[in-house]
């Protein structure tokens, strides 16, 4: 049963991993954490207009999906933002999907819409369009949101346009293999036999070697499943500055743009899958298969406590073998952005909603575990946990998607969590390497064309060779030759001239 679970989880898994996220916790300055609708917050002092008749939020927001108590979480809300704000809000809740179908189109009709999560592929469409509110101009009522996000708000410019405000997360996506801790320990492993760097491309014979001893002892076991390998992982290994489509080589250190996919890296990296593939290590259709099956192991992004996330979502205890250096780059921010409409009525409260978001405990608590005593309950050690007689089958709201919501750190951490994962995070983000592109965003509008024609090579080629399903010499020729073909060049020489702009205002 437990191969069973393990095997439906992992899709989701690896759906989530370039938005790979966490949990939610910590403490509000404007109101105490924990508390469901505010009952002992207190005003914000932000300039906020008490005077007039409430302003109505039309906020949409991510959610895992709409549980039975979403009317009371934004019931909850509008209690809440009403006491501190003046202000009542609407949510409009929207999944993944939903919000990749539907949020194109509440836009393009104007319809009434005062906050949005933007994502980074569509930028140039929205400031184009005027779908989007420049932040730029309300600059004086995003003082708490600034302060918190620090240097990194810097990312959510494109030229000198401000699209919005990322989340508190972590803010690299490092590749790591995954394995069962059950067998790995069995076999007699530990994480510090591995020692696996692009410095040396023979360490991946670690891993390789890894597979063979497992496949030995279950031979009827996936060694590797899912959907990543390390010629798919475009935010690990070099800076896709935000496409695949001409990136900073060597973790961003370098400052040319490059064709990642003629590189000598690419190449070593699709070697290695096929080495995997012939070998029977790999499933046999991996670069099509969306079931993981009985599987030992598979590659994601991963971050401090993915070992934790992975057993709460596929009740296996797993062990995390880095594959990559920690790198922060622009993407890892801005993936989605929290931006004001311009269908807003009153842009200046959204941004003041938008500010307050940051700082407010219960807004986050209540967005990401819903109702207090109903839905979620505050443990002895100050996390948030599910009340007795409570699970994922039948509480009422649950999402666990802090790393989509402005401030998770001012909240509570899910149980299972370390208490101080939020210290732990902000120490992992000050200890890693930067990207030399972090806070550059390319404007792709002059590019549009082309880049729709690279996404559609890409797409027809990008499984086979790095999964090692086709020879990997024909292979990636005929991909270079097609994304040349596309337009491969141009984007490539525009996204340079961007950036070395970019670099002389430094």
């Amino acid at each position: 049963m437990k191969k069973r679970v393990l095997c439906l989880v992992l899709v989701l898994v690896l759906v989530m991993s370039l938005l790979a996220g966490c949990t939610g916790g910590g403490e509000s300055s404007s109101s105490t954490a924990g508390s469901d609708g505010g009952a002992e917050s207190s005003k914000v002092d932000t300039g906020i207009d008490f005077d007039s008749e409430p302003y109505e939020i039309n906020l949409m927001y991510l959610v895992a999906s709409e549980g039975a108590n979403q009317a009371k979480v934004e019931q909850a809300l509008s209690d809440l933002a009403l006491k501190e704000l003046n202000m009542t809000v609407k949510c409009i809740p929207m999944t993944f999907s939903s919000w990749r179908s539907q949020l194109p189109m509440m836009l393009a009709a104007n319809e009434p819409l005062d906050i949005f999560v933007g994502g980074s592929n569509n930028f140039s469409t929205y400031i184009d369009s005027e779908y989007v509110v420049d932040l730029k101009d309300y600059l004086d009522y995003l003082p708490d949101a600034l302060e918190i996000l620090g240097e990194d708000a810097k990312a959510g410019y494109v030229g000198d346009f401000f699209m919005g405000l990322g989340q508190m997360k972590e803010r690299a996506y490092p590749a790591g293999l995954i394995v069962r801790k059950d067998i790995f320990d069995e076999l007699g492993y530990k994480v510090e036999d591995f020692n696996v760097t692009i410095n040396d491309y023979s360490s991946f014979n670690q891993i390789t070697d890894l597979f063979a001893k497992v496949k030995e002892k279950y031979p009827d076991m996936i060694m590797l499943d899912g959907t990543s390998i390390m010629g798919l992982q475009t935010g690990s290994y070099m800076d896709n500055m935000g496409s695949n489509f001409g990136v900073l080589g060597n973790y961003g250190q370098d400052t040319t743009v490059t064709n990642w996919f003629e590189s000598e890296q690419y190449k070593k990296f699709a070697e290695i899958g096929r080495d995997w593939f012939t070998k029977g290590y790999s499933s046999a259709d991996i670069a099509v298969n969306t079931d993981s099956g009985n599987t030992f192991s598979y590659i994601s992004n991963v971050k401090p406590n993915t070992d934790i996330e992975k057993l709460a979502q596929t009740t296996y205890e797993v062990e995390v073998i880095p594959l990559s250096e920690v790198m922060k780059y622009t993407n890892a921010y801005n993936a989605g952005l929290s931006c004001v409409s311009k269908a807003s009525k009153d842009p200046q409260k959204a941004v003041q909603f938008l500010n307050w978001s940051y700082k407010s405990a219960d807004y986050n608590n209540l967005i990401n575990w819903g109702i207090l005593g109903e839905d979620w309950v505050i443990t002895e050690d100050n996390m948030a946990a599910y009340p007795e007689g409570i699970d994922a089958t039948n509480v009422g709201y649950h999402n666990d998607f802090g790393f989509m919501y402005p401030n998770q750190f001012a909240g509570y951490p899910w149980v299972g969590n370390e208490p101080d994962i939020w210290e732990v995070y902000k120490e992992y983000n000050a200890g890693m390497m930067v990207s030399k592109s972090f806070g550059f965003t390319f404007d792709s509008a002059g590019v549009a064309t082309e880049e729709a024609q690279l996404n559609t090579v890409y797409d027809q080629y990008y499984k086979d060779v790095a999964f090692g399903a086709v020879d990997i010499e024909k292979g990636i020729k005929e991909f270079n030759e097609a994304l040349y073909a596309a337009g491969l060049q141009t984007v490539m020489d525009e996204k340079q001239r961007q950036f070395d702009e970019w670099l002389a205002k430094q």
